[in-house]
């Protein structure tokens, strides 16, 4: 299942990538992100490499709480500074089988004082029977965190309450 979803910031893309950065070292300011912790972080050249946990505690589609002993997934990402350019992968530890997100997000200038963040991202599953279904709930899942991560952003750049 494909889909993308695109934010629209008023500020320069200087500024929000600062903002995508930054508002990790100040989780205390963020609520909504405190399900997150970072793992692993290398910089090589204009390349970032993430290892991100995703705490899923209280969201898992009861259809995966069955299949699933961990309540969590790991993010692999890479940021290329150069391009602007974030790669991503999200799967449950060990369960590539029951889910995976992966998706490429752009961050790019969209006029004077504005810009923009846009996501093309596949959800895949394996799991006989019932594919359809976790699919389309772990859409939905990931389109809400993404809001709440354009939510953060803004409140991060002060342009939202």
């Amino acid at each position: 299942m494909k889909y993308q979803v695109t934010h629209t910031f008023p500020v320069s893309l200087e500024k929000l990538l600062h903002a995508r950065e930054e508002r990790y070292k100040h989780l205390d300011q963020f609520p909504d992100l405190k399900n997150v912790t970072l793992v692993e972080e290398t910089k090589e050249g204009n390349i970032i490499k993430q290892k991100r946990k995703v705490s899923l505690e209280g969201s898992m589609p009861a259809v995966l709480s069955a299949v699933l002993s961990d309540l969590s997934l790991l993010e692999d990402s890479t940021f290329d500074t150069t391009t602007n350019t974030h790669e991503f992968k999200i799967a449950p530890p060990g369960k590539d089988n029951v889910f995976t997100i992966k998706g490429k997000s752009r961050y790019s200038e969209k006029g004077a004082g504005e810009s923009e963040r846009s996501y093309d991202v596949e959800v895949s599953s394996s799991l006989l029977f019932v594919s359809p279904i976790v699919e389309k709930a772990i859409e939905e899942i990931h389109k809400h965190s993404l809001e709440k991560d354009r939510k953060s952003i803004s409140k991060f750049l002060g342009v939202e309450a």
